[in-house]
C-alpha cells in the first residue's frame, strides 16, 4: 500500500514535469496539438490511479492499469520524437516522457514479477530508437547505440529489482500473517490443550509411565510445531534447564537409576541470561539433592514462562522426603538452590513429608 501511495505522487510530479516541459518548450513544437494530448493522458493516469488508490487500491496492480500505463510510457518515448523539431533527440533538453517509463517499470515488475518489469524496461531502448528516427536524426554512431542500450539496462534494472522486493514483501507478508495465525492457535491450545497434557504428565508419572511419557511426546510435537519459529529466548531456558538436570544426573551416582522427566514449556522467556542460568542451575541442584538423598524412582521436572516472561519451575520426586520445617544442614537447599533464585527477585516454597515424596517449586519473581 505504501508502494501505491508513492507511485499515485510520483504520477503528479512527472505529470506537472510534462506541462512544464511542453508549455516552455516554445517554437522547439512542431507538433504542440499531439504535446498537449500527450499531456492530457498523463493527467488521466495520474487521476485514475488517485481515484483506485482510495477506492480500489488492488485494481492499480491489475492487468489494464499497468498494461495501460506501460503502453503510455511508451509511447511517450517514440512521440519525444514527433512534437519536437528534428534535432531534439540525443541533447541536454528535457524528454516527454519524463519519468513515466520508470514508473511503469516498477508497476509492472511489482504486479506481474521481476521478469515482466525487467521486459518492459528494456523496451525503453527500441521505443527511443524509434523516436530518434521519427525526429529525423541520423546517422547513428556507436555512442548513440550506447545511449539506447544503457537506457534499456537501466529501466530493466528497475523493474526487476522492484519486482524481486515485491516478491520479498509479499513472502514477509505471508510469513506474517502465517505466524499471527499460528500464534492465535498457540495461545488457544496453551490455555487447553498443552495444560492439560503437562497436567496429565505431571499427575500420573508416577502410577502410568506408558500414559505420562505419551502426554509428554504430544506436548514435545505439538510445541514444536506451534513455537518452532520464536526467538531464541525460549529455547535458550529450554537448553538450559536440559542441560542442568543432565549434568546433575553425571555428577551424581544414583544406586535406584530414577528416570527424569524433563518438561518445558517455552512461550517467551524474558529473564536475563544470568538470571535464566541461576535458575536452571537451581533447578538441577533440586533434581541432585532428590537422585542423592531421596531415594527417588521418579523425578518429574516442569517449567513454564508466563505472560510477562517469568517463571515457574517445579522438580517433583516419588522418594523419602523429610520435614521442610526441621533444621537443614549444608548448602544444598539453602544456598544452591532458594539462594540463587532469591538472588533474581524470586522466591521457593518446599512441600514434602516422611515417605510423601518433594516437590520443589521455584518461581523467578515474588
Amino acid at each position: 500500500m505504501t508502494i501505491l501511495r508513492v507511485l499515485a505522487i510520483v504520477r503528479w510530479l512527472a505529470w506537472g514535469w510534462m506541462v512544464a516541459v511542453v508549455a516552455f518548450s516554445g517554437d522547439a513544437l512542431r507538433q504542440p496539438v499531439v504535446a498537449w494530448l500527450a499531456v492530457a493522458g498523463g493527467l488521466g493516469l495520474a487521476i485514475v490511479s488517485t481515484w483506485r488508490l482510495r477506492a480500489q487500491p488492488a485494481a492499480l496492480l491489475g492487468t489494464s492499469f499497468v498494461l495501460t500505463e506501460g503502453a503510455y510510457a511508451l509511447a511517450l518515448n517514440v512521440l519525444d520524437g514527433v512534437v519536437f523539431e528534428p534535432g531534439h533527440v540525443f541533447v541536454t533538453s528535457q524528454n516527454l516522457a519524463s519519468q513515466w517509463p520508470l514508473i511503469a517499470a516498477v508497476s509492472l515488475g511489482i504486479a506481474a514479477g521481476p521478469l515482466a518489469g525487467a521486459a518492459f524496461g528494456a523496451l525503453v531502448g527500441p521505443a527511443r530508437w524509434l523516436g530518434a528516427v521519427l525526429n529525423d536524426f541520423g546517422p547513428f554512431d556507436p555512442k548513440h547505440g550506447v545511449s539506447l542500450l544503457a537506457s534499456a539496462l537501466f529501466y530493466a534494472a528497475c523493474g526487476a529489482v522492484f519486482g524481486w522486493l515485491a516478491v520479498l514483501l509479499r513472502r514477509t507478508e505471508g510469513e506474517i500473517a502465517d505466524r499471527r495465525a499460528r500464534d492465535e492457535i498457540a495461545r488457544l491450545l496453551h490455555d487447553t490443550v498443552l495444560q492439560t497434557l503437562a497436567l496429565v504428565e505431571r499427575r500420573v508419572a508416577d502410577d502410568d509411565p506408558q500414559l505420562a511419557r505419551a502426554a509428554r511426546d504430544a506436548d514435545r510435537d505439538l510445541r514444536s510445531f506451534l513455537f518452532g519459529g520464536r526467538s531464541a529466548s525460549g529455547d535458550d531456558l529450554r537448553a538450559r534447564i536440559h542441560q542442568s538436570v543432565e549434568q546433575a544426573r553425571a555428577r551424581t551416582a544414583s544406586p535406584s537409576g530414577a528416570r527424569i522427566s524433563v518438561n518445558v514449556i517455552d512461550d517467551g522467556c524474558r529473564l536475563p541470561a544470568a538470571d535464566q542460568d541461576l535458575l536452571a542451575r537451581a533447578v538441577g541442584e533440586a533434581v541432585a539433592n532428590a537422585l542423592e538423598h531421596a531415594g527417588a524412582g521418579t523425578i518429574v521436572v516442569f517449567a513454564e514462562t508466563d505472560d510477562d516472561g517469568h517463571v515457574f519451575a517445579s522438580v517433583r520426586d516419588d522418594g523419602d522426603g523429610f520435614d521442610p520445617a526441621a533444621l537443614r544442614t549444608g548448602h544444598g537447599l539453602s544456598e544452591s538452590i532458594e539462594g540463587r533464585v532469591a538472588s533474581i527477585g524470586g522466591r521457593t516454597e518446599i512441600h514434602s513429608s516422611h515417605g510423601g515424596g518433594t516437590e520443589i517449586r521455584l518461581w523467578s519473581r515474588r
